[in-house]
């Protein structure tokens, strides 16, 4: 069986070379659960791989028909997966065409309307696709499975979900041995799955349902053992959704890790919500060795906190950056502009709040309705889903990441705003918090810290083999900027004042604070 992670190259656009390539974790969970059963998984990864074509035709060498090609699908990733799939069909007409992810367990009518596609997987599927294997290659009915979509006569039936695991510990531990490209960044540890909470933009929750799990201490202790002496990893960040759920587990995995000495070897990050940090997790984390915490802050009014269903409020989220702040934590964090109900003022009020927290770092993004989420359906009872060709504009960071001269339609525009004006607003977030020698100093001296977000190399000669691609990159932004002083200052078409533009340059000269 071929899985395959269906991710385009340049999938970060003008970032890409800055930024270190992610594990697929979905396909990795898949391929251990099927190990354990014996089956022989071959993973492809379209971010890393070249000739992919010429790479399976070499795997199939080695396979019993009819062979089964596993696909993980993103939504940004749609075009990519029904175009290889497509190709393989052709190369290989008696094979089995999969599709699962978060998109084909969202949109599984939609992705069995091409003719190729055999089955959508739906939800987590450990179990489903090995059990599927057995049956496919016994030459069984597959029709039975949990989770399984298919068409069947002029209709297409969709079997009952699988059952939740509530037992992570029951899965083999994550096969980090299957990604050891140097292109890869394997300082990461999965140690839960799911989040109980509402927010409307979010799509994980399609696959998890909301159910919130996790795994022991120990089994999570013997991980980052692996990771620390057979990868030499050092810096490791929790990808949980939300990794302070259960506070009683996380005292636990302290323990752990100060039993181990790792508080003292090693330093880790995590993600977290406001509402769920107090002074005393914090401090027992900051004890054990965490140095870094992402939130997701979202926005600076509490009307659109309570429109996006996010469960707090932005004033715990402000009391939960500034008690991270004090306790020495490394804290990033994120808003997304274009919310329903989003304005000209509140995004100006984000800068101020990044200001206000000394955030250490800031993504802008812009608001991406996913399917599957809230948002997804109240943009389509708006009218104002916004789909270019296979789901192809779908990129929550598209206004920076986007070359100047080729941008990329946002996908969705809530009344009372334009494109133009949330684009130009997240550049101007963006200039006037990162034109600071402060920041951009410790970016490039402490890569480690910048986790995920922007890596011009962990050695000098690094760093240099990057040098045509930082100049590109430069030439990018300066043009970024050029359009924005074009359009913003000289034709007005901003609601940015002339005075208020070159607030960007205020940490450069050394003002700070925004009026």
């Amino acid at each position: 069986m071929i899985l395959i992670n269906s991710s385009p190259k340049n999938a970060l656009k003008i970032f890409q070379p800055f930024l270190p390539i992610s594990v697929p974790v979905g396909i990795g969970c898949l391929a251990a659960a099927a190990q354990k059963e014996g089956i022989k998984v071959w993973i492809i990864d379209e971010q890393v791989e070249e000739g992919v074509l010429d790479l399976i035709a070499r795997y199939t060498e080695e396979m019993e028909r009819p062979y089964i090609f596993g696909f993980s699908v993103l939504t940004a990733a749609v075009k990519g997966a029904v175009t290889l799939s497509e190709k393989l069909k052709g190369l290989y007409p008696d094979s089995i065409i999969l599709f699962g992810g978060i998109h084909p367990t969202a949109l599984p009518e939609e992705i069995l309307s091409f003719s190729h596609i055999d089955f959508v997987m739906r939800g987590e599927g450990e179990k489903s696709l090995t059990e599927f294997y057995k049956c496919a290659k016994q030459g069984k009915d597959c029709m039975h499975i949990d989770g399984f979509s298919y068409r069947k006569d002029d209709r297409i039936v969709h079997n009952p979900l699988p059952a939740v695991i509530e037992n992570l510990d029951s899965y083999p531990p994550f096969p980090y041995h299957l990604f050891e490209s140097k292109k890869y960044d394997l300082g990461f540890v999965l140690s839960s799955r799911g989040c109980p909470y509402r927010c409307i933009f979010c799509s994980n929750r399609v696959t998890t349902l909301r159910k919130y799990r996790y795994k022991s201490a120990e089994f999570i202790i013997d991980e980052i053992d692996m990771l620390y002496h057979k990868y030499n990893i050092r810096h490791i960040f929790f990808i949980d959704d939300n990794f302070l759920v259960s506070k009683k587990r996380i005292y636990m995995l302290i323990e752990k890790i100060k039993e181990k000495g790792f508080d003292k070897k090693m330093s880790f990050g995590f993600q977290s919500r406001g509402d769920n940090v107090d002074y005393e997790i914090l401090r027992a984390l900051f004890n054990a060795g965490f140095r870094r915490v992402f939130f997701g802050l979202e926005t600076a009014s509490e009307e659109i906190m309570k429109t996006i269903k996010k469960g707090e409020t932005v004033a715990q989220c402000v009391a939960a950056v500034k008690m991270a702040k004090e306790i020495g934590f490394h804290v990033s964090a994120t808003f997304i502009y274009g919310l329903p109900g989003d304005s000209f003022e509140n995004r100006m009020n984000c800068i101020k709040l990044t200001d206000e927290l000394k955030l250490d770092m800031v993504r802008y993004n812009n608001a991406t309705p996913y399917p599957g989420t809230e948002l997804y359906e109240i943009a389509q009872r708006e009218g104002m889903l916004n789909v270019r060709g296979l789901y192809e504009n779908f990129f929550s960071v598209s206004a920076f990441i986007e070359n100047p001269f080729k941008s990329i339609p946002f996908t969705y525009i809530p009344e009372g705003n334009t494109e133009d004006e949330i684009r130009r607003d997240i550049l101007f977030s963006y200039f006037r918090y990162y034109l600071d020698i402060g920041k951009l100093r410790s970016i490039f001296a402490k890569p480690e810290q910048n986790v995920g977000w922007f890596n011009a190399g962990d050695r000098l000669i690094e760093t240099i083999k990057k040098l045509p691609s930082l100049f590109f990159l430069f030439l990018m932004l300066f043009a970024k900027f050029g359009q924005l002083f074009y359009y913003g200052v000289m034709k007005k078409e901003t609601s940015v004042s002339v005075a208020y533009f070159f607030k960007i340059f205020d940490k450069l000269l050394g003002r700070r604070g925004m009026a």
